[in-house]
């Protein structure tokens, strides 16, 4: 015990001191991650999160998700009040299913064991950051997008599938009274609001990280032992690495190298997630839910293999020009205003203020 807490202060100090070394590429780091939120995540995700609130507090919701069932019951064992937040996992993009799968915990229309099976294949890319930014902006091919798209649905299915083979029917929970539309729609907002702000600050925290390991050669010392031992080049290694811990900043330098093998990366990358992904979807769930995370965690592998291997049979269906090497582009997030990062923390402000403004009026 007093080894574990010796190591733990000695990591803390380590860290601290390169903090302090490397401030100027942390900070680099940290207005990357802020220009990803501003241009990417809070775009792309706050209004689908609004959405998905609705549909877990809303009679609406439920009858999407009856119809959702009932398209499905064919080919997948889903239960009934999963019919939405499948269908959601594919619009909205990594958080939004986990967010709704918390929702129906919390009102017990769910039990936990369903909610840990059904994270395996509800956190999933949306279809604006892979048909948009991952295949418009980064692969500089539209058509590649929406391979990614479809290979990740056909993974997801895959998953789903496997996961709920021994699913059994759903026990008998409480009714649950929705709200007035009203009540709901604030609800949603501020929910929303909470879950971009803990979003956002994963992805910033993240990228200052990745920064940090980048400036003090952790990378590059990574990369060249991995690719002494598999004969990987180490470019593809640090996208690798990247990836596994930020998913955007990954697919970007897996973009970068170009040809299939940067397309069949990124491929891998969105599906198999990244740690920022996974702690962004812990973050969804109370510090106490009986929620286990660890078949999300062995599933995301899986997940990316099967994308990868849909990628690469779907790739032969795209134009020549679409995959030839050197095509893809290093082209970043799409630029914004030179005060982006004083921007989004105002907006990150507003959005705490939000989220603590009724806790301090019933206090």
């Amino acid at each position: 015990m007093v080894g574990r807490r010796f190591l733990g202060a000695a990591a803390a100090l380590a860290a601290a001191g390169a903090l302090l070394w490397q401030s100027q590429a942390v900070a680099s780091g940290v207005r990357a991650g802020l220009e990803a939120c501003v241009a990417v995540v809070i775009p792309s995700l706050f209004p689908f999160m609004i959405l998905a609130g609705l549909c877990s507090s809303t009679p609406a919701g439920q009858a999407l998700s009856n119809g959702i069932w009932r398209l499905f019951r064919w080919a997948l064992p889903l239960p009934r009040q999963l019919g939405a937040v499948f269908l959601m996992s594919f619009l909205g993009g990594f958080p939004v299913g986990a967010r709704m799968l918390s929702d129906l915990v919390a009102q017990k229309r769910i039990d936990p064991k369903t909610a840990s099976r059904a994270l395996c294949f509800c956190v999933n890319a949306g279809p604006s950051f892979l048909i948009s930014a991952v295949g418009g902006q980064m692969l500089g091919s539209l058509p590649a997008g929406l391979a990614l798209l479809a290979a990740q649905i056909c993974s997801a299915l895959v998953i789903a599938r496997v996961t709920l083979r021994r699913q059994r029917q759903e026990p008998n929970l409480p009714a649950f009274s929705y709200p007035p539309f009203a009540t709901a729609f604030v609800e949603s907002v501020r929910s929303a609001c909470a879950g971009i702000l803990s979003i956002c600050a994963f992805v910033v925290a993240f990228s200052a990280f990745a920064a940090l390991l980048q400036a003090t050669g952790i990378f590059h010392f990574l990369a060249a032992t991995v690719g002494g031992c598999t004969g990987w080049d180490q470019a593809f290694v640090s996208a690798l690495f990247t990836g596994i811990l930020e998913v955007t900043a990954g697919c970007l330098k897996a973009c970068a190298l170009g040809g299939q093998r940067g397309f069949l990366l990124c491929a891998f990358l969105v599906s198999s997630a990244s740690l920022s992904i996974f702690f962004q979807v812990r973050s969804c769930f109370p510090a106490k839910t009986p929620v286990r995370f660890g078949p999300l965690a062995i599933s995301r592998l899986a997940h990316g293999a099967l994308t990868t291997g849909f990628a690469l049979l779907f790739s032969r269906l795209l134009p020549p020009a679409a995959l030839a090497a050197g095509s893809f582009s290093s082209v970043p997030v799409p630029k914004t205003a030179p005060h982006t990062a004083a921007i989004t923390l105002c907006l990150m402000g507003m959005c705490t203020i939000l989220v603590l403004f009724p806790s301090r009026r019933s206090g």
